[in-house]
């Protein structure tokens, strides 16, 4: 097993400062792992927004376009869906108001994510 996984030039995964009980150890990797994949789903939706190609995506991923395509597009399309139906449904907010609520709640992830 090899000592860390890298993720740039960051230790993602210290080998030695996971729990000692191997059971323990898996459930922490796991975790880890829903946690990139979160990320990275998170990450490919915001390239698509900012003009990515899937064929650039899927090179970025080690896959071919189509896999990326396969395995995201069905999120960023359900999240634009959600998030078109909560604009249809807050009418009582102005455009302003409802940017300054997503500012804040953009704002208040960020802070969460620098606390861990």
């Amino acid at each position: 097993m090899c000592c860390q996984v890298r993720l740039t030039d960051m230790s993602l995964i210290a080998h030695d400062r996971l729990p000692k009980k191997p059971i323990e150890a898996l459930r922490e990797l796991v975790r880890a792992t829903n946690e990139c994949d979160d990320l990275k789903r998170e990450t490919v939706l915001a390239a698509r927004d900012a003009g990515a190609t899937w064929e650039a995506i899927g090179g970025a991923l080690g896959i071919t376009r189509q896999s990326a395509w396969t395995q995201y597009s069905a999120d960023a399309a359900a999240i634009r869906a959600d998030l078109a139906a909560n604009v249809a449904n807050n009418t009582d907010l102005s455009e302003r108001e409802a940017l300054d609520i997503a500012v804040e709640e953009v704002r208040q992830v960020r802070r969460a994510g620098r606390a861990r």
